[in-house]
């Protein structure tokens, strides 16, 4: 059986990432091999990590002299060692997770059962077992990439489902698949670059897919409290302007036109209506954004369109993704109606 290399990247500190590495020693019918990227961490933990593990053959420790980011640590280990080795998947492991020891294995059946080049594992939240964290992507046609059950009980999602993407988090790649449509965008940091991987792997004729039996428990995006404000959640909303744009077919987005310009002026309304100011800085700053990034996006479109498969994807795509009124009709309601406390509330106070 290949090795599967599997890649960690140490965000938050010793005690995460050991209690994170001692559950993936507890894999079973598989053999891996642990990459454990430390981005130039804090109070020496990259060194203190490598003595830890310097007896064990299943570990190399790779400590960067600067932070990379999230993206650029995962393009930097595959650009210099894995896109030379010889293997069929590459799996991606957040430091804040605990994997169950079938993890691993049900990842890579459920890759070749369902012949797919990327899937996602059953997150959950690591402090309350009973909620999901994620399960991977959906998309709404207005261009927000989200996670699919987040907050949910997880027996609603016990079966094998289609998607739009995994988080990275917690999944499974195909390495052919990378070598053929490349690994993760440069123009990403730390949060959106496998929203955006995910949606490139769908236009290029690849398959996304959950699987319910590769269970993780997740303590709920850690590393990004760290960074998570409104300048970050400004980041994720020109993210997901640039991913749209880069990907769609010219053929979708004239046909979404409509839907976003009407998404687009609703906000302005509503952020005026409820004195949320914050919402409107970000939503106009994130297309000013895109406009001054215009000609970096249009670029790496045209590289991705000129390998990409010619074949219109417009009727795949229009099935796919979701008409963008209910949820955020829900969405609205929850926040602006009931009350609760939106993502930037809850990291911008802290």
């Amino acid at each position: 059986m290949n090795i599967t290399p599997i890649i960690i990247i140490n965000w938050n500190g010793i005690q995460d990432t050991s209690e994170c590495i001692e559950s993936v020693f507890s894999l079973q019918n598989v053999n891996y091999h642990i990459h454990l990227i430390d981005n130039n961490s804090d109070n020496e933990e990259g060194n203190q990590l490598k003595n830890r593990y310097k007896a064990n053959q299943n570990i190399t420790c790779h400590l960067y002299d600067k932070n990379y980011g999230f993206t650029k640590a995962h393009i930097k280990i595959w650009e210099e060692i894995l896109m030379y080795q010889s293997y069929e998947y590459i799996a991606l492991l957040n430091n804040d997770t605990v994997v169950d020891k079938h993890w691993l294995y049900s990842l890579m059946e459920a890759a070749k059962t369902y012949n797919a080049e990327v899937i996602s594992s059953k997150m959950i939240n690591y402090y309350n077992r009973s909620i999901m964290d994620n399960a991977g992507h959906f998309m709404l046609n207005t261009g927000e990439i989200m996670p699919i059950g987040h907050g949910k009980p997880i027996d609603n999602y016990n079966e094998f489902t289609e998607n739009m993407g995994a988080c990275a988090g917690a999944c499974l790649y195909k390495k052919s698949m990378i070598e053929e449509i490349g690994f993760f965008d440069t123009y990403f940091s730390t949060g959106y670059e496998d929203a955006e991987f995910g949606l490139r792997a769908i236009v290029s004729n690849f398959k996304c897919i959950y699987t319910p039996e590769a269970l993780v428990y997740h303590k709920m995006g850690q590393s990004v409290k760290k960074i998570f404000d409104e300048s970050y959640s400004l980041m994720i909303q020109t993210s997901i302007l640039y991913t749209y744009f880069k990907l769609m077919p010219v053929n979708k987005i004239i046909y979404d036109i409509p839907s976003i310009i009407v998404k687009n002026l609703s906000m302005i309304i509503i952020d005026l209506i409820f004195l949320r100011l914050n919402y409107l800085r970000i939503l106009f700053k994130s297309w000013f954004n895109i406009w001054q990034d215009r000609n970096e996006m249009l670029q790496n479109r045209k590289i991705f369109y000129d390998k990409a498969n010619s074949i219109s994807k417009f009727l795949y795509l229009r099935g796919k993704i979701k008409w963008f009124l209910p949820f955020d009709m829900n969405r609205f309601w929850n926040i602006l109606i009931i009350g609760r406390i939106s993502s930037i509330e809850v990291y911008s106070d802290n």
